[in-house]
């Protein structure tokens, strides 16, 4: 009897076996049907893609492709610790704007009761022109032990041909006046779509030329939206001369909140992506959320990234659907091939921005022209015969070589009877304006010669 169960139960058990099998090899087998149709959804899609418009953005020291019709905007900019603002606005109004902050600024006290804004510069040059304010000083307190410590706020509000940008930062000292005042310098407008030729930094409406340092920790990240996919969200951030000890792989493998709903994640993709020779790593998830919509979150990041070069900055790209108002999801307007796709047509285009180098040129330097006056005391513009335009000059019209300093007239003095007998020199040296009346042709007679002025000849 007991023989007849046990040969029952095994006859149960075996089928039980095989039906468990089996089904775990359907759906083996169906994951690999899906991600094979997946695959093969994707390569249509990219092939698809090929057609698609579109346009190089500017973004840091970089390039990327985005499509030709999609929004792009810029926020978080920073260079040296100042953030960075920009304003699409007229000359007038950025006028009425600077004198709005010092109206206002003036009108405020510090912390001891003594006036907000301590000092104005004006900034004009290389086409920047703006203030730079000095203002609300504080006294910070240490250890008891400690002198107390100062700070103070030193900002600029710049106009840069059809931009103006304000700098700001909330703490600061005396001597980042000069350190700003030069970095405000090398700022220029740039049109959206504009892409730059020489080396230098992209952000929102603006660029900044060289000399610029990886301890300036330059920063700037780029939306972008798509047209018709208003649930979509990608962004491209970077920020150079910092890294981060865990890399992105190493970060999603210990988040808590991914780990607890994990069966909620599907990875299409996990591992290595290099980028300009540099590692990278990316993940890209399909995410079912709890109100049951479906939604992607891919993700990319440079890796071990080189603090002391600003072409590896740390450098993440990122794109998500199914995003709404805050704390709520919609469906994903992109299907996984659409997704996907597009991921890889734009993360395959970002590259380092192309410069140009100017091949320096040699300039003759040009020739003053007849008429030219200077003043005694200053440089001559050019070599040839000049001529003093005060009448009591003795020796009005002499020849000075190119760089040479132009002297004083020596006029003669009227001497009185006591001057002649203490033998007081009768001429005597005043200011003057010289004329440059003619080129050094290799004449032999100088323009006084030939005026009957008198003569200085050209030195042998």
């Amino acid at each position: 009897m007991n023989k007849a169960i046990t040969r029952k139960h095994g006859k149960w058990l075996a089928r039980f076996t095989i039906a468990t099998c089996l089904i775990f090899a359907c759906i083996a087998l169906t994951r690999k049907v899906q991600a094979a149709f997946l695959n093969y959804q994707v390569n249509t899609m990219t092939a698809e893609m090929k057609d698609l418009q579109m346009k190089p953005m500017c973004v840091g020291r970089f390039l990327i492709d985005v499509p030709a019709d999609a929004e792009v905007s810029y926020r978080g900019a920073m260079i040296s610790g100042w953030s960075i603002a920009t304003y699409e606005e007229t000359d007038e109004q950025f006028a009425t704007r600077v004198e709005k902050k010092e109206a206002k600024l003036s009108g405020e006290t510090n912390e001891r009761g003594g006036p907000s804004l301590e000092s104005m510069h004006q900034i004009d040059k290389n086409g920047v022109r703006g203030k730079i304010h000095v203002f609300a000083r504080e006294w910070i307190r240490g250890l008891p032990t400690e002198p107390l410590s100062e700070s103070v706020r030193v900002e600029a509000m710049i106009r840069v041909q059809e931009h103006s940008f304000n700098l700001t930062r909330e703490f600061g000292n005396d001597g980042y006046l000069n350190k700003l005042a030069a970095l405000v310098t090398q700022f220029r407008s740039r049109e959206e779509n504009e892409i730059p030729t020489e080396a230098g930094f992209c952000f929102d409406g603006g660029f900044i030329t060289e000399p610029l340092k990886v301890e300036q920790s330059e920063r700037t990240t780029m939306f972008v939206g798509l047209k018709g996919h208003p649930d979509a969200s990608i962004a491209l951030s970077m920020i150079a001369g910092i890294t981060t000890p865990r890399t992105l792989l190493q970060r999603d493998a210990n988040a808590p909140t991914i780990n607890a709903n994990r069966s909620r994640f599907h990875t299409f993709r996990r591992g290595a992506r290099a980028f300009n020779g540099e590692p990278g790593e990316e993940i890209l998830d399909r995410v079912h959320e709890f109100n049951g919509n479906y939604c992607h979150s891919f993700r990319w990041e440079l890796i071990h990234n080189k603090t002391d070069n600003v072409f590896t900055p740390l450098m993440s790209f990122e794109l998500s659907t199914g995003n709404s108002q805050p704390g709520t999801t919609v469906d994903s307007s992109l299907t996984d091939a659409q997704a996907l796709a597009l991921w890889d047509k734009m993360l395959s285009s970002l590259r380092v921005r192309p410069v140009v180098v100017a091949e320096p040129v040699a300039v003759a330097p040009t020739q003053a022209a007849i008429g030219t006056r200077a003043n005694s005391g200053m440089a001559c513009p050019a070599s040839g015969w000049w001529h003093c335009l005060n009448v009591l000059a003795q020796d009005n019209t002499p020849w000075f070589q190119r760089g040479q300093i132009l002297p004083k007239a020596s006029v003669q003095k009227q001497q009185s009877l006591l001057d002649r007998l203490k033998g007081t020199p009768d001429l005597i040296s005043k200011p003057t304006v010289w004329e440059f009346v003619r080129i050094d042709d290799g004449a032999k007679d100088s323009p006084g010669q030939a005026l009957g002025r008198g003569s200085t000849d050209k030195p042998a």
